[in-house]
């Protein structure tokens, strides 16, 4: 997820989170009979409370705030599903100073092929996101739960050190490499012939 959808949804958490906690505290501090909760209650006109559906703005007032909650829901699930792909032709800074275009979505494809001849390996995907501002080459690895799973780690590890070092090593600082390594249940993949 970006920077911007992140800080959206933090402080979108945050607000509701405290008026959630301020009502909670109200209610127990109602509960408790604590004075002063109990004497703002009650002075409260009950009566123009109780009046207020009755009221001919009452059913507007409902529909704008249904209408606002709709349009906010379906902006912030818009802004969260937005794909967090980098630009084909990423900008990256070398040691040198020197700018490089690289193609961080070929190079997340490649890793993946690479990936995908290990024994054991079902399916990989590569792609390459932007996490936070970071470009990030991504691949995941959907394997049988049989496979050897260290030497699979220890594969992934070193393709991911190599690509790192291919994209400019220790001074390339704007892409990181990332590896998923999913294993299907136990129960529905038979596990592998024994040789005797």
């Amino acid at each position: 997820m970006k920077r911007g959808p992140a800080a959206l949804n933090r402080i979108l958490v945050l607000v509701v989170g405290l008026a959630l906690a301020a009502v909670g505290a109200a209610a127990l501090a109602w509960d408790r009979d604590v004075t002063a909760v109990r004497d703002a209650v009650g002075r409260v006109d009950r009566e123009r409370v109780t009046a207020l559906p009755d009221q001919s703005w009452w059913t507007w007032a409902l529909g704008a705030t249904l209408a606002v909650c709709v349009v906010l829901g379906v902006t912030v699930l818009a802004v969260d599903l937005i794909r967090r792909r980098v630009a084909a032709g990423t900008m990256l800074e070398t040691g040198t100073g020197t700018p490089v275009a690289i193609d961080l979505g070929a190079v997340a494809t490649g890793v993946a092929v690479e990936l995908e001849r290990f024994p054991g390996v079902r399916r990989t995907r590569g792609r390459a996101l932007s996490d936070r501002g970071l470009a990030t080459v991504q691949i995941t690895v959907d394997a049988d739960p049989y496979a050897d799973v260290p030497a699979l780690i220890a594969a992934a590890e070193r393709i991911a050190a190599t690509t790192t070092t291919a994209l400019g090593g220790a001074d390339v600082t704007d892409v990181a490499v990332r590896v998923l390594l999913h294993l299907d249940p136990a129960g529905q993949v038979p596990p592998p012939a024994r040789e005797d």
